[in-house]
């Protein structure tokens, strides 16, 4: 492609920059675990931001919900939203019925979260009370945490302008909900209390929960299960988390990882990949109880924080793993040492290749990275220049990269002189190769 490719610096000789949007403008999509091409075309679902906003504080303003025609440039404003942030914008995305209806979350008349299911033929619109964060298979039910918990106890990955409105305080009243999508009637599908309930920790000295949350629920490819992470921020300042998994109908609720869980996709029905430690109770346990933030111990976790690189990965047993949903505990390491940072996998299902990303290095580069866990390949696709200007950790730039379609295309949220890209990598070349 021609023009401005700023912030890419470098691409693979066997791929290609094929598309971005405008440069000037500030647009992006959001998370790593939703497609935001169109079922049949070039037209991905963007969130627009006037040019200044740039921190946390601006996420209380309207966005626009836009089409980015990849291939004219064409941009079609289709909605407003005031419920977004920055890493997941407003979980806007194509209903996985093949209709081309789309969905996003916005607020409705009365103030409260709500998602807006649209049809781009008829322009008609149906509203989700709660908003939806991840749609199962055939568009029927789709499922949410609760948004105004995460207003106040995650800012980053709740709305804004939800932080003043009434909170729940009874840990059976709040979780992840699950909403049928013809109806619009939704159900409490896990609460708070149910997750306190199989947990051996002391909830920060709490039977209520205070500070708790469940977040980031995941449906399987095939419709039948659910993974979410129940996580709170510990009194050493750390995050403590959990990865769990139940049945669709909420049944079955299993622990499968804690204490440091992060990003992960499904990498068949039955397997997670993730991003975590497994270090045994003890460590765990500390951390729930606060022993992490005695007088005696903090000191050797601030220094301990300040070590960077693969030993410290290694002595923590910090990796990607394989990990089996049916509890056996039957972990493998996976693309160890090719892939030894945590980034933002999507697993693509049609060949062997899963797109990851990693946090910026220290020359402020972040690299679009291709692994083929058969063949033990690891191709770096792009390196781009983290171009986020302000402080706020919150308001940070991942690559949070994403298979299009046809799983030949990548897209990717970049960042140039503040002001949000999305851009397009074609990798027809690397993925259809023979190995």
């Amino acid at each position: 492609m021609s023009g401005q490719t700023a912030p890419v610096l470098t691409v693979h000789p066997k791929a290609q920059l094929a598309a971005q949007t405008p440069q000037g403008m500030n647009m992006f999509f959001g998370f790593h675990d939703i497609c935001p091409w169109a079922p049949h075309g070039q037209t991905l679902l963007a969130l627009r931001l006037a040019p200044e906003w740039q921190s946390m504080a601006d996420t209380i303003n309207p966005a626009e919900i836009c089409l980015w025609d990849s291939e004219n440039g064409e941009i079609e404003v289709v909605g407003t939203t005031a419920c977004w942030n920055f890493q997941q914008a407003a979980r806007q995305q194509w209903l996985p019925d093949g209709t081309g209806r789309f969905c996003f979350n916005t607020l409705n008349d009365a103030g409260e979260c709500a998602a807006e299911i649209v049809d781009p033929l008829s322009r008609s619109r149906k509203t989700i009370p709660g908003g939806l964060y991840a749609v199962a298979p055939g568009a029927e039910w789709g499922v949410a945490p609760d948004f105004g918990v995460l207003a106040k106890r995650w800012p980053a990955y709740g709305y804004a302008s939800l932080k003043d409105l009434p909170s729940p305080q009874d840990p059976a009243s709040f979780g992840i909900t699950r909403v049928d999508l013809d109806t619009g009637i939704g159900e409490i599908l896990i609460s708070l209390k149910d997750v306190l309930d199989h947990w051996d920790g002391d909830p920060r000295g709490s039977p209520q929960g205070d500070g708790h949350f469940l977040t980031h629920p995941s449906i399987s490819p095939n419709g039948k299960k659910i993974t979410f992470l129940h996580r709170f921020f510990a009194e050493d300042e750390g995050s403590f988390t959990r990865l769990l998994v139940c049945n669709a109908d909420g049944t079955g609720l299993r622990v499968l990882a804690e204490e440091k869980v992060s990003h992960f996709d499904w990498l068949d029905d039955e397997t997670l990949l993730v991003w975590a430690r497994f270090t045994g109770g003890g460590l765990a346990q500390m951390r729930a109880n606060g022993t992490l933030n005695s007088p005696l111990i903090r000191p050797a976790v601030n220094l301990a924080r300040k070590f960077t690189g693969r030993w410290k990965k290694r002595i923590l047993a910090e990796s990607y793993f394989a990990l089996p949903i049916d509890g056996s505990g039957d972990r493998r390491k996976y693309g160890w040492p090719a892939l030894d940072a945590d980034g933002h996998p999507m697993v693509a299902r049609s060949h062997d290749w899963v797109v990851t990303d990693m946090y910026p290095d220290s020359s402020g580069t972040l690299p679009l990275i291709l692994w083929n866990d058969r063949s033990g390949e690891r191709i770096d696709v792009a390196r781009l220049t983290d171009g986020v200007l302000t402080g706020d950790s919150d308001a940070k730039c991942d690559l949070h990269p994403r298979w299009d379609r046809s799983e030949t295309r990548i897209a990717v949220d970049c960042c140039d002189r503040g002001l949000r890209r999305i851009s397009l990598f074609d990798v027809s070349g690397i993925v259809s190769a023979p190995l």
